[in-house]
């Protein structure tokens, strides 16, 4: 009898320990607890024909401004260039003054071709979120699709990286 209280005793407690286990890895691995807010954005760049707000009210309100605004087609003005805003979101501080923004033609699967390069220069070392204008003209053509992709400098692993089609 006494052996059978225990071994129930046993199973309770054994039955506790693995709900709270269950209940703690659903807790741990559930996205709205592991990352809010424009941390989700990280290692991306956000592409937007108009110009950003200077100001969010919150990171969430941020967040779902970028979701709202970033495209993935640029169409040619008048003057057949391309002119888009972009903001970076890095997963670290950019830690150079001097960085760089490339851009490869990935149109056909498989090959990745260098279009162009331009320098950035960030004001602060210790920024994780870098915005910016660009305007693509003769190096690039309509109906390909290129990565874009933010650095320290030509060569380096990527920050953060998208990939835009130019209409």
């Amino acid at each position: 009898m006494l052996r059978t209280r225990q071994l129930q005793k046993n199973r309770a407690f054994s039955t506790m320990i693995s709900l709270l286990l269950t209940l703690s890895f659903v807790l741990i691995s559930s996205p709205a607890s592991a990352k809010g807010g424009i941390s989700r954005l990280n290692g991306d760049i956000v592409v937007s024909t108009k110009r950003f707000p200077s100001r969010f009210g919150s990171d969430d309100e941020m967040y779902k401004h970028m979701k709202s605004v970033n495209t993935h087609e640029i169409t040619a003005n008048e003057s057949g260039k391309w002119e888009f805003e972009y903001m970076a979101f890095l997963p670290k501080p950019v830690a150079s003054l001097q960085a760089a923004i490339s851009f490869y033609d990935v149109t056909n699967p498989g090959t990745q071709q260098l279009v162009d390069t331009f320098t950035f220069y960030p004001s602060d070392r210790t920024e994780k979120i870098l915005n910016g204008h660009a305007e693509l003209g003769s190096k690039f053509a309509p109906n390909r699709k290129y990565l874009m992709v933010f650095s320290r400098g030509y060569g380096q692993s990527a920050l953060a990286k998208t990939v835009i089609v130019l209409r």
